[in-house]
């Protein structure tokens, strides 16, 4: 069934609250009816939903507000036992993860420009995180330590910043090393970089700093 990896791509790119159960059901048919009677890549699925979120265009505070669609979609498949979903939420997460640092390094180290999916990945990290299918040595030890160890912060790792906690906040204050949240929110607080739009630094949800509540404007 040659069709069936764009009937995938097509369906997934158009998630929405109000359609996902629908889209859901459609794709739980279709693939299940290539799976008995055809083959299907082995990867289908995690590159649909990885070609939809690292191609959407982004608002302009960079949350992606449809992000939990592919979260969700992931996490269903994986439980509705879909053709090829073992280990799915794990497989979106490691390689949202390795891209994530490895792009960081290649725009540091390599002559690389960053592009919307890099932002896009990390997305996805902060509703992993959240969800719990980050590994907690992770949370605490490297991807807010990996965004503050280079001797200069480039713009890209400063939006980086504030999506995560935007999205997932919390979560950080709870499992991150306290230590990497001082520095990252030391970081934001300034001096500044003049190149740092203020509206990127607006409602980071609230986290105290060393007993102080930090405000971004």
């Amino acid at each position: 069934m040659i069709h069936i990896q764009t009937v995938l791509d097509k369906t997934i790119a158009g998630l929405s609250d109000q359609n996902y159960e629908k889209s859901f059901a459609f794709l739980r048919l279709w693939l299940g009816i290539a799976h008995t009677h055809s083959t299907i890549p082995p990867d289908a699925i995690l590159h649909a939903l990885q070609t939809y979120y690292r191609t959407r265009s982004l608002p302009h505070n960079l949350v992606d507000s449809a992000a939990h669609l592919i979260l969700r979609f992931a996490g269903d498949a994986e439980s509705d036992h879909i053709p090829h979903s073992t280990g799915l939420r794990s497989r979106l997460c490691t390689e949202a993860l390795r891209v994530f640092f490895d792009t960081d390094l290649a725009v540091m180290y390599g002559g690389s420009s960053w592009t919307n999916s890099y932002y896009a990945d990390a997305n996805i990290i902060a509703h992993c995180v959240n969800l719990g299918w980050v590994e907690e040595a992770v949370i605490r030890d490297q991807i807010l330590q990996s965004l503050i160890s280079h001797p200069t912060l480039s713009n890209h790792q400063v939006y980086t910043l504030v999506i995560l906690f935007k999205t997932a906040g919390a979560t950080f204050e709870t499992y991150a090393d306290p230590t990497a949240i001082d520095r990252c929110f030391e970081t934001l607080k300034g001096p500044r970089n003049p190149l740092w739009p203020r509206e990127e630094l607006i409602q980071v949800n609230s986290l105290s700093v060393k007993g102080v509540t930090l405000e971004l404007r």
